[in-house]
């Protein structure tokens, strides 16, 4: 069995999810701001529009979040499972004698 990984290109993807993640945040938190400031100062039905498309964009960036967290997870479990198995593998090889 052959075993082959880049541990630091794992780690190196995990991180940039996590920087993605908190620009996320960021943006949903400026805009979160934004919104709330607009919506106040327009009382009529253009108001009440632009409420509904900052909570539908909120409901979407919520579930981008969420995927992206699993995402990360993901990536972090591949890495922490393919140290595993390949701590295992060398641990097999190095109790072999020739």
């Amino acid at each position: 069995m052959l075993i082959k990984g880049n541990f630091a290109q794992l780690e190196g993807l995990a991180a940039q999810i996590a920087s993605t993640v908190a620009k996320v945040e960021q943006e949903m938190d400026t805009w979160r701001t934004t919104a709330g400031a607009t919506s106040a100062d327009w009382l009529d039905q253009a108001g009440g529009q632009f409420g509904e498309i900052s909570a539908a964009w909120h409901q979407v960036s919520t579930a981008q979040q969420a995927m992206l967290q699993a995402l990360r997870g993901g990536v972090d479990k591949a890495n922490a499972e393919l140290q595993q198995a390949l701590g295992s593998a060398v641990a097999r090889v190095g109790s072999t004698g020739i």
